[in-house]
This record gives C-alpha cells, sequence and structure tokens, in this order.
C-alpha cells in the first residue's frame, strides 16, 4: 500500500502523483528486477531460483557475467553462468547488480539531458554513494552492505523521475542552480513544492521494493543533518554528503565549481571506513567507474582526474574517449 507524505499540501501531492505515473507509464522496470527483490528478500530461496529468474533475460545474464568476471570482484577462477554468480557473489550482491542495472536501463531515454544535467555523471555520483554507503555499513554494521549499495546507487532516482516527467520544470531547477547559484535543494523545492527524496521514494513503493530501501531513499536528506549513523537512511545521506564533499556531484551545481562544493562535518565512522580503503576516494571513484562501464553499453563520461592523484583538469568527455 502507498501513502502519501503527510507534510505535503493537495497540489505537491497531486504533483508527486502525477510524476509517479507518469513515470511508471514512460519507463517500466522490468519484471525480472522486481522478481529478483522478492527473490533476495526471501530467506527460503535458494540460489537457482534467482539464478533462473535473471537467465530469463539475456541482456541482465551479459552484464552480470562481465561485471563478475572483471577486476571489480577480482576472482581467480571464472564465473561462467548466473548461478555461479549467485553462490560466488551472493543473492543481495546479485540483486544489487540486477537492480542497478535495469533502473539505469530504464531511464537511458534519448533527450532526457536538460540544461547541464548529466546522465553519465548522475549515475557516476549515484554509484559512488552507493560504494561509500556500502563501506560505511561494513564499519557500522547498521545494514547489510549489500542493501547499503542498493540504496545508494538508487537514492537520487527521484531526481530522474521529475525531469523526466516535467522537464520544462525541471529545466527551470537547473536554471537557478547554473544561473542564481541557488543550491538544488532549495531550486528543487521552489518550482515543484516536493523533494526528489519523496518520487524516489514513491517509486520504490510503486517497484514494490523492501521497506528499508523505501525508507533510506526518504530519509537520505535529514533536516538536521547527519550527527550519527543509525540507519540506512543515515549511511545513505552521509556517503551522499561524503562524494559531494569530493565533487563526485552530478554534473551540474557543484561538480566543477570548487568554489561552491559544500564543507560539511561527518559522522567520524564516515572518514573511517573510507580510510581503510587503499587509496581512500579515488579508489572508490575508479571502482565506480568499472561498475558503470560493465553495466551500461558504453563508456561513460567521467569526471576530471581525482584531485588526490592528478593536479591537472581535465575535459570528462576526452577522458570518457579514453575508456
Amino acid at each position: 500500500m502507498t501513502t502519501e507524505p503527510t507534510s505535503l499540501g493537495m497540489d505537491a501531492r497531486n504533483r508527486l502523483r502525477l510524476i509517479v505515473n507518469r513515470t511508471t507509464d514512460l519507463t517500466p522496470l522490468k519484471s525480472v528486477a522486481t522478481k529478483a527483490i522478492q527473490l533476495a528478500e526471501d530467506e527460503r530461496s535458494a540460489a537457482m531460483d534467482l539464478a533462473t529468474v535473471i537467465s530469463s533475460d539475456q541482456a541482465l545474464t551479459a552484464k552480470l557475467l562481465k561485471l563478475s568476471n572483471s577486476a571489480y570482484y577480482g576472482y581467480a577462477r571464472r564465473i561462467s553462468n548466473v548461478r555461479e554468480a549467485v553462490i560466488l557473489l551472493g543473492m543481495r550482491t546479485v540483486r544489487s547488480v540486477a537492480i542497478s542495472s535495469a533502473i539505469i536501463d530504464a531511464f537511458r531515454v534519448p533527450d532526457l539531458e536538460r540544461g547541464g544535467f548529466d546522465q553519465d555523471l548522475f549515475w557516476a555520483h549515484s554509484v559512488s554513494v552507493g560504494l561509500v554507503a556500502e563501506l560505511i555499513a561494513r564499519e557500522t554494521r547498521i545494514s547489510r552492505p549489500e542493501d547499503a549499495f542498493t540504496a545508494g546507487v538508487l537514492h537520487d532516482v527521484g531526481k530522474l523521475a521529475m525531469m523526466l516527467a516535467e522537464p520544462q520544470l525541471f529545466g527551470e531547477v537547473v536554471d537557478l542552480v547554473n544561473h542564481e547559484n541557488m543550491k538544488y535543494r532549495e531550486a528543487e523545492l521552489a518550482v515543484f513544492e516536493i523533494g526528489h527524496e519523496h518520487v524516489g521514494s514513491r517509486l520504490s513503493q510503486r517497484w514494490k521494493f523492501p521497506e528499508s530501501l523505501i525508507s533510506a531513499i526518504r530519509d537520505h536528506h535529514p533536516a538536521k543533518g547527519v550527527h550519527g549513523i543509525v540507519s540506512m537512511g543515515d549511511l545513505v545521506a552521509a556517503a551522499d554528503l561524503a562524494c559531494n564533499r569530493e565533487g563526485l556531484a552530478c554534473g551540474f551545481d557543484f561538480t566543477r565549481d570548487e568554489a561552491r562544493k559544500a564543507v560539511v562535518a561527518l559522522p567520524p565512522a564516515v572518514d573511517l571506513a573510507i580510510g581503510k580503503v587503499h587509496g581512500g576516494m579515488a579508489t572508490v571513484e575508479e571502482k565506480a567507474r568499472a561498475f558503470l562501464l560493465h553495466v551500461t553499453a558504453r563508456p561513460p563520461q567521467w569526471y576530471a582526474p581525482h584531485r588526490g592523484e592528478l593536479g591537472a583538469e581535465a575535459d570528462p568527455a576526452q577522458e570518457a574517449g579514453a575508456a
């Protein structure tokens, strides 16, 4: 059962319903993804059941095996079929790949880009957030790392829905950010009167995602900031801020403008978790790019070289061409 956020006015609730209805009409989620979600949530399900569901989709199977056999996971032996992938990687990891790939494909709509909004960098940010959320989950044990990754990847999907369903209004948001120096969140609320977290959580309800994922998407912009990690929503919010702090954002606002990046204090567990990875955020960024290289049909446009590695700025389009 879906419910409207009680804090929204009638006009905002009507707009929320309109955006969600238009989005589900224009970008239906593959049935294989929803089945994979339900099976991975059922502890009684066997690996064979999930493998059978995923194997019914040839494109998803190819992407899963490509990623499974890449340096992203680093297995010495070759994984030759979906059943082996589920056994070796785990049901929830395979579910994360299935969901992420299905939604990235669903929103690959021609001419969706608007006024500097770049889909490649949107997903670069989203996967980076997923990877950092996964690290924080391992450090804090607040949630399963695989679930934290999925929530991080999907936390901003409401933005894509708003752009798809209301392109003119979304263009106004981007103009306010680019030309009036407004923060994205302020511009979004000024134009739509709802936040992308409302849209994203409502979409995830429509897609029958588990409640933990729905609430993480809904709660990733806490009104009073992130002062502790006590829920998956906190995990995602902290990971989002950690990536924004590094300039790994959605391709407009402060992505290429150092002076506009927010300076935020995060709970100690965040930097502790990132610091345990050799190379820190540079490694996270490389892993995010590797993930997208294997689950999308073409090399994604990418950020300028990570500031921790190279001092010179580079054209992201040139980087993508060299991939």
